[in-house]
């Protein structure tokens, strides 16, 4: 009986030869002989295999309309499932246990709400927009998200990234309104027309206007989440790569700190957007550096280094030893407070200020959408780099604290934290790491931690927003600027991406150069192109390659790629490691016929040999010991010769086994006689390695023919290529296959079959079976021609002979050569 899988013949386990050495990769805790792989049965073809274990369609399922009725019918629990699957908070304080849960919920709560402090003031100012914006983004988020979110350690609220794409669309349609409305900073400033950013901005219909664009924007991000959510369109972030969003980042964190370096400095220059405006924004500081405030550099030099030393020498040195984190940010916005308040530096140095903020939570208003038609694709942009980067953070926490995570619940909860929210003087929202990562330390225990920090908020909103009214803008923005530490060392990460893979390098290089050099949005839309364009690249490379056997373990392995690799002689096995489709198919078959042998090429060369004399294939040589073939005999004999005697089997007869006769071929490698040289799984002793086809043709070398300018057709090359008589196609990593693979593999199987070469595949998925059951392409492989495994196929494939040719090869036909093609079709 044929051996079917890989067993370590006539080898001894106390080898000393290079055997030991091999055996001590394997797993421990078990002995050399229980580790040992020995596999003997019969071979099945895939029609045998299933007949015998696979299982019948269940056909017990009650009617559909009794299933309709159990997925409509109402009950409490049902209820309560539905409610409480929409609205998470519902579960959350029905179970919520009040004993163990509440002291840590509220410590984290209002140790998170410390860090929101500093943080709405800074991002209030980042995103263009007022301070109490930011404010306000960091209470009725929290407060939505409370209601509809499902992690305990998400943060939702204002997010470094997020504010500066958002600064980006909102300083994009002010200069539209600076253009529509140019009479009024011209009243403003009593005859004026040059007016400073500064000045703009101190015309409250301007920064009126700023406030309504950001809150339209929260409006329709929100709106789009929440269609991702109900339409479960979580996974369209699958086809942003990390090295994307690690360059997009990066390149927004140039941006951020670029849009702050006027605040540190003390001086005002306009806004620039579009193409390039890193490049205008970093000529107009030049241009104005010989203004720059000193109180205000004093100021960021100060505030940087505090923070700095104390994260690092402090925060990080002692993270375990600290319950807490101390509020770093917190600190520097009440010294700098108090500093500036005492010192008077907006009287005596003219010290830039952040000004009045009301001291009221603001009744909801109606977002002013007009002219959204304009930014619509932007809200897009920031709706998917909301829930990517919010998702991210809610799956690290989860896998930490080992629990779930809802993708489509998260998406509803992400867009009610930005539609709802955006009727409350709202910019959009999204989690910042920073935050998050605080209350996973914590062990926040539920969602309702997030009550006690917009409960903190409300209450500095209400009560001490006055006080923040002295703060000086260089300490928000040496905040925000302390803040992108982390992306800026983030940019290191190229020289990973280089290692690892070219092709992540090229998506983050593009997008970060696109994202610096031109703008956010043009770099977020050339990073996702590129992204895409890589994933059709990546199917133009496609790898393909032969196997063959290790003499000592019979492991199959890519063929030359690893020492003491056999091939069986006359048995080409191919493995092609990509799915199979339309983009790929041509990909396909040209690298199985540069790996085995050109059916066309073949044919092409018998034709000519025809035409010159005729194939006279009396006796064909297959270079297998002691076996020939001969022209005489039909094709199902086989003649092996053992000390000068010959022996025949009828090889039709197995192929012509049904399932009914037998489930597996049965071909009993014992009645065989062998030569004496023999030993056993296709190894003969003392003999020289067989050379493959493709490197024998290769040795030949390519010689012209001197009438037709062509390859010179010989009889040592047609013989060589004779050689093979079975191709086998390991299909085991092609998880998808399209009409187009599925013809491609039918055609190959023609094309073979013409110059007498049979296909067998090999560890198809009941998928691709499937597909190529519709696609009819047994019509042209038949079903016996499939089987379980790639050892199963070589089994039945190297007892089998090379099938002599036809007095006359035919040409393909012109259905054959058409290929289903459609342009056999046009008129």
């Amino acid at each position: 009986m044929l051996r079917s899988s890989s067993s370590a013949d006539n080898m001894s386990m106390e080898d000393k030869s290079g055997v030991k050495d091999r055996r001590k990769s394997s797993p421990g805790g078990t002995t050399p002989v229980d580790s040992t792989i020995f596999i003997k049965r019969q071979p099945y073809t895939q029609a045998a295999f299933d007949e015998i274990y696979l299982k019948e369609k269940n056909t017990d399922k009650p009617p559909i309309y009794q299933r309709a009725l159990e997925k409509v019918s109402c009950t409490p629990k049902k209820v309560f499932k539905i409610f409480s699957s929409f609205l998470p908070i519902i579960k959350a304080i029905r179970y919520y246990n009040l004993k163990e849960n509440a002291v840590t919920d509220i410590l984290s709560g209002i140790t998170i709400g410390i860090l929101h402090i500093p943080q709405a003031l800074a991002f209030g100012l980042l995103t263009s927009v007022k301070v109490e914006n930011g404010l306000y983004t960091s209470v009725w988020p929290i407060i939505l998200y409370v209601i509809f979110g499902t992690s305990p350690h998400v943060s939702m609220g204002t997010s470094a990234v997020i504010c500066i794409v958002t600064a980006s669309v909102v300083d994009k349609q002010a200069e539209v309104f600076k253009a529509a409305n140019p009479t009024l900073i011209y009243s403003s400033l009593n005859g004026s027309s040059n007016a400073t950013l500064l000045e703009w901005e101190s015309i409250p219909a301007f920064m009126d206007y700023k406030e309504h664009v950001s809150m339209t924007i929260s409006l329709f991000v929100g709106v789009i989440l929440l269609i991702m959510g109900f339409l479960r369109l979580g996974f369209i972030t699958a086809y942003l790569s990390e090295s994307f969003f690690a360059a997009f980042t990066s390149g927004a964190a140039v941006h951020i700190a670029t849009s702050q370096i006027p605040a540190l400095l003390g001086i005002s220059i306009p806004r620039y957007g579009g193409a390039f405006k890193i490049v205008k924004t970093y000529k107009a500081i030049f241009e104005n550096i010989t203004d720059a405030n000193v109180a205000a550099i004093v100021t960021t030099i100060i505030c940087i280094a505090f923070i700095f030393l104390m994260k690092e020498c402090v925060n990080e040195r002692f993270k375990d030893k600290l319950f807490i984190p101390i509020p770093v940010e917190l600190i520097v916005v009440i010294i700098a407070t108090l500093a500036s308040y005492l010192g008077k530096l907006n009287e005596e140095f003219d010290l830039a200020i952040v000004g009045n903020i009301p001291s009221t939570i603001p009744p909801p208003i109606l977002p002013d959408t007009t002219g959204v038609a304009d930014y619509f694709v932007d809200c897009f942009v920031i709706a998917i780099l909301i829930f990517a980067n919010t998702i991210a953070m809610a799956k690290v926490c989860a896998k930490k604290h080992n629990y779930e995570v809802d993708d489509s619940q998260e998406l509803v909860a992400y867009g009610m934290c930005n539609f709802v929210s955006a009727f409350f003087r709202c910019f959009p929202s999204a989690v910042a790491p920073p935050r998050s990562m605080v209350a996973s330390n914590m062990n926040a225990k539920s969602t309702l931690n997030g009550a006690f920090a917009a409960l903190l908020m409300i209450l500095v909103i209400m009560a001490m927003s006055v006080l923040f009214e002295p703060l000086p803008k260089a300490a928000l923005s040496s905040i925000i600027v302390a803040a992108l530490k982390g992306l800026f060392i983030q940019m290191g990460d190229c020289r990973k991406y280089w290692r690892i893979n070219r092709i992540d390098f090229v998506i983050w290089f593009f997008t970060i150069v696109s994202v610096v050099f031109l703008d956010i949005d043009f770099g977020l839309g050339i990073g996702v192109i590129v992204s895409l364009i890589t994933v059709v690249f990546q199917t133009q490379f496609a790898r393909g390659y032969r196997l063959g056997r290790i003499t000592k373990d019979g492991a199959i392995v890519e063929y030359k790629r690893y020492s003491e690799t056999i091939e069986d002689t006359g048995v080409k096995v191919f493995r092609f490691q990509a799915n199979l489709f339309f983009a790929n198919a041509e990909i396909f078959r040209n690298t199985l016929y540069k790996c085995t042998i050109n059916p066309r090429k073949l044919l092409k060369f018998l034709k000519k040999q025809e035409r010159k004399g005729g194939l006279k294939e009396k006796k064909v040589s297959t270079d297998l010991t002691g076996v020939t073939v001969t022209g005489d005999r039909k094709a199902s004999q086989v003649s092996i010769n053992s000390n000068g005697k010959d022996t025949f089997i009828n090889t039709a007869s197995t192929a012509n086994l049904t399932k009914s006769d037998n489930p597996v071929f049965s071909i009993s490698d014992e009645n065989l006689s062998r030569p004496p040289n023999y030993s056993g799984n296709g190894n003969y002793q003392g003999m020289p390695r067989q050379m493959s086809t493709a490197s024998s043709i290769s040795q030949l070398g390519y010689e012209e023919d001197p009438e037709t300018g062509d390859e010179l057709v010989t009889p040592e090359k047609i013989r060589i290529m004779r050689k093979t008589h079975h191709i086998i196609i390991d299909c085991s990593n092609i998880n998808y296959l399209d009409a187009s693979g599925a013809n491609v593999l039918g055609h190959i199987s023609s094309e073979y079959n013409h110059v007498q070469v049979k296909v067998f595949l090999a560890g198809c998925s009941v998928d691709m079976i499937k597909t190529m059951t519709q696609a009819s392409v047994f019509d042209r492989i038949p079903k016996e021609n499939l089987f379980l495994t790639v050892y199963d196929a070589i089994a039945v494939a190297k007892t089998q002979s090379i099938r002599p040719l036809p007095p006359v090869v035919e040409d393909f036909d012109d259905e054959e050569a058409a290929e289903d093609s459609y342009i056999t079709n046009i008129q």
